[in-house]
């Protein structure tokens, strides 16, 4: 091929690497489709054991509009092979263009191209100072969480505001890296933010180890979420152990509804004596007692018509009496004495004032497991009502880790409140400070109204076609051709997609010291089985462990 305008100077054999400065040639442009673009290869240059293997992923660049225009390679092919060889083949290069930069440096990198190239421009390869200028910016909100692919000298660097101020997701198989790079990137974070309010929902008890001294861990043993912090749908929840039909049980709940703002309007009354109580509905925030929850039932059991059966009425002063006396729920229901305690859980879980521990890890692997949805309800709810009040004077990053099993996108599996609570982050929380950070496995079973908000995907190995589907669906087209590596990425290696970088990119991980890692390793079964780590007395203390619910 014969490129006489912009011939090589220098022969085909000379070494090659990104901290030249000439312009390599590679070839030039024969079909243009909005951003997308098809080059005819200098197979010289380009081709196998040639000066310049071009491979997918990587960038180039071209001269347009005294711009500096940047694409990523999405695909390459030969499209009629010869076996022989006896034909010259022609080799084809498919682009997506991704930004473009000033050639007279008045600006850096910035997205979007004001004048695509022409047909017939010629590509070149980027050079060290050209992955400097897109990958990296002098931003002072700009974090590091590894390195570029195709450019290990190059640091990948993500905008704070830019992954916190519309949400992200991190998705991936099991052992790809997840937990791992969420605890990367909070580090980081932390590292830059050091009065941050982070609340972290971890399912596994994962987290306590990798923020030892940065964080306030909640367990089922020190967690404080009294029962009149739960609006209507949550106590219902809590109180029918999620299972809404049977004898008695809608009508007790109908029951419960109804005493409720009455004994919210008492407790009210007894601290605020001068005030109105109009306010005051159900869902009202205000302390109540379970002790004048059993009187009104007691009241109203008296008054009943005989004709008006009690059973409603016992069903639920009994229920009430059971989780009151269950171990299990003293989180919620412990105590006899109730306090407005209010501004004290909130400043606990929000980290108000900081007091140098800006996470709260939220332990939820020892709550039963009819309540796990209800307490993901309440916190996220509260994360929302706490923005809005405070008019967005505290942002807050909600994460939540194994999120599809709380927000699953199967409206008949979950509890409908917590996907709402989730949603109106998704959907409103950026207008008070809210951020959302969505981390799953399985992103094709959550809820697609709150996926589909998140701005930012890292994007870890997956095999799931489905699941692949699902993350094309909600990422910008010129990071299609990058998706295509997901089911080969090794482990700690995703593709980040979105508002936090400045093109699409595939990364490496950076490796986080040991004890800053989160407990999410896969146990050693040839090793466990070498071994004997549990005789007849750690049994005992297991069980005694097991009964009272203490890890």
């Amino acid at each position: 091929m014969d490129y006489t305008s912009h011939a090589l100077t220098e022969t085909a054999s000379t070494e090659w690497s990104h901290s030249d400065k000439r312009m390599i040639n590679l070839g030039r442009i024969i079909s243009i489709t909005g951003s997308q673009m098809i080059t005819l290869l200098d197979d010289q240059v380009c081709g196998a054991g040639s000066q310049f293997e071009l491979r997918k992923g990587a960038l180039i660049k071209m001269i347009s509009n005294n711009c500096t225009v940047f694409g990523i390679v999405t695909g390459l092919s030969i499209p009629v092979p010869d076996p022989q060889q006896s034909v010259e083949e022609i080799l084809l290069c498919e682009l997506d263009l991704v930004g473009e930069a000033p050639l007279d440096g008045s600006c850096g990198f910035r997205r979007g191209v004001s004048l695509p190239p022409a047909l017939g421009e010629i590509i070149y390869a980027a050079t060290d100072e050209d992955l400097g200028l897109v990958y990296q910016s002098n931003s002072p909100d700009m974090l590091r969480i590894g390195t570029v692919y195709q450019a290990d000298n190059r640091a990948s660097m993500i905008s704070t505001d830019g992954l916190l101020g519309k949400h992200f997701t991190i998705v991936g198989t099991t052992g790809s890296g997840k937990s791992c790079a969420v605890a990367l990137i909070l580090q980081r974070l932390l590292e830059s933010n050091s009065k941050a309010h982070i609340l972290l929902l971890d399912p596994h008890s994962e987290y306590s180890t990798a923020f030892e001294g940065k964080a306030e861990i909640l367990t089922p043993q020190n967690l404080d979420l009294p029962f009149w912090l739960l609006n209507a749908d949550e106590i219902s929840e809590v109180i029918s152990g999620g299972r809404y039909s049977g004898e008695f049980v809608s009508e007790g709940l109908t029951i419960l509804k109804d005493l409720i703002p009455l004994a919210r309007r008492k407790y009210f009354k007894s601290s605020n004596r001068d005030s109105v109580d109009n306010f005051i509905t159900v869902d009202t925030p205000i302390p109540y007692t379970l002790t004048e929850i059993t009187r009104l039932i007691d009241e109203q059991l008296s008054k009943l018509e005989k004709s008006v059966p009690p059973g409603p009425y016992k069903w639920l002063k009994g229920r009430i009496e059971t989780l009151r006396s269950d171990s299990r729920y003293s989180f919620m229901f412990g105590g006899m004495a109730v306090r407005d305690t209010m501004a004290e859980i909130l400043g606990r879980l929000f980290r108000i004032p900081v007091a140098n521990k800006p996470i709260t890890i939220v332990d939820l692997s020892g709550l039963p497991s009819e309540v796990l949805n209800v307490v993901v309800s309440v916190l996220s709810r509260m994360s929302f009502d706490f923005a809005l009040w405070s008019k967005g004077a505290v942002p807050i990053l909600l994460v939540c880790e194994e999120a599809h099993r709380y927000a699953p996108a199967d409206s008949a599996l979950g509890f409908e409140p917590t996907k709402e609570a989730l949603a109106r982050i998704a959907k409103e929380g950026r207008k008070y400070g809210v951020s959302l950070a969505i981390i799953t496995q399985r992103p094709s079973e959550i809820a697609p109204t709150i996926l589909s908000q998140c701005n930012t995907v890292i994007a870890f190995r997956m095999t799931s076609v489905k699941d692949q589907d699902i993350i094309r669906g909600i990422v910008t087209d010129s990071a299609f051709g990058l998706l295509d590596f997901l089911p080969s990425l090794g482990n700690g290696e995703a593709i980040i997609a979105g508002e936090a970088v400045t093109v699409p990119q595939r990364v490496r991980l950076d490796v986080l010291e040991n004890n800053s890692r989160p407990r999410s390793a896969t146990a050693s079964f040839s090793k466990a089985w070498n071994t004997e780590a549990v005789d007849s007395n750690n049994l005992v203390a297991v069980v005694d462990r097991w009964r009272r619910q203490i890890r």
